[in-house]
């Protein structure tokens, strides 16, 4: 049986295309695909980084070029056909995504750079999840707070030790941190030794700045400014039911396939887990996980 997710996202992508040129909604895409709009704006969104509707939008105006490529239709025919309603909403969208007018561009076509058809091929399964690359990101230097765990990693994938001091810490220490950055986000921050050894260190924490008061006995980490390769796994699940057994096809697939293909250049080896809490609900989890490629 095809995954759930995969086939959400895969039946969505091919309605849309199939109904290009028809009246598209968000609530008769959602009946088509046999969910709530509310699930597949999460699903969608976590997966392709647009909204529906957004992509739908942009699909048309990629389509639309064909169109405009040939004299024989008007530019107004072609609004029409594409759903924008006038000649003027078209060419308002058509220069806020490529910053010419469709009839500047008629006249001289140039390289353009489209949104192309989500390929949902990219999606990678892990268990009940899904996993893919999100993109290449630099953040600048920030700061964490949180307590800080010394953790055995054998003990850890039998028992879950960081997923439980995660979940504890979001529910029980979390709260006493006064005025933090974001107040809905969890940072799972990972340190591994240079050495070999037999645990890393794992520091459950909240983004801080100068404003935020922090409790005695919470540990503070500067993270500095680095470049990063992102990752984010989908899941059906809640957030408190993240570990590593969820995130191992992941971190199989980071260390196989795209760590031997990237130079990095870092003083210390670390990750974290990046978890908006605003995103996910009691059926949806999704988590990005920050693996640094270079310091900055």
């Amino acid at each position: 049986m095809e995954h759930y997710l995969l086939k959400i996202i895969k039946d969505t992508t091919d309605y849309i295309e199939y109904h290009l040129c028809d009246e598209l909604t968000l609530d008769t895409i959602s009946e088509n695909v046999n969910i709530s709009k509310f699930h597949l704006l999460r699903i969608w969104k976590g997966a392709t980084g647009t909204g529906i509707m957004e992509y739908v939008r942009r699909r048309r105006i990629a389509a639309s070029l064909a169109d405009l490529i040939s004299p024989i239709n008007s530019i107004d025919f072609i609004s029409d056909k594409y759903g924008f309603g006038s000649e003027r909403t078209f060419n308002r969208v058509f220069k806020d995504e490529f910053s010419i007018t469709p009839s500047k561009w008629r006249k001289n076509p140039v390289a353009l750079n489209i949104l192309d058809r989500f390929n949902a091929d990219f999606l990678n399964q892990a268990g009940k999840g899904l996993i893919f690359m999100k993109s290449v990101m630099v953040l600048p230097t920030f700061t964490i707070a949180g307590n800080s765990y010394k953790v055995n990693i054998e003990d850890n994938k039998r028992n879950q030790t960081a997923n439980r001091l995660g979940v504890e810490f979001f529910y029980k220490y979390r709260p006493k941190v006064i005025n933090p950055v974001e107040k809905d986000v969890y940072y799972g921050y990972t340190l591994i030794p240079k050495e070999k050894l037999a645990y890393t260190y794992y520091q459950p924490s909240i983004k801080v700045d100068d404003s935020s008061i922090i409790p005695p006995g919470m540990t503070v980490k500067r993270i500095p400014a680095h470049k990063y390769g992102v990752f984010t796994y989908m899941g059906l699940h809640r957030p408190e039911e993240l570990s590593n057994k969820n995130l191992s096809e992941l971190m199989s697939f980071v260390r196989t396939k795209w760590m031997t293909t990237v130079e990095f250049c870092l003083k210390e080896n670390f990750r974290f887990e990046y978890i908006n809490y605003a995103r996910c609900n009691k059926k949806y989890c999704e988590c990005d996980l920050y693996f640094p490629i270079q310091a900055l």
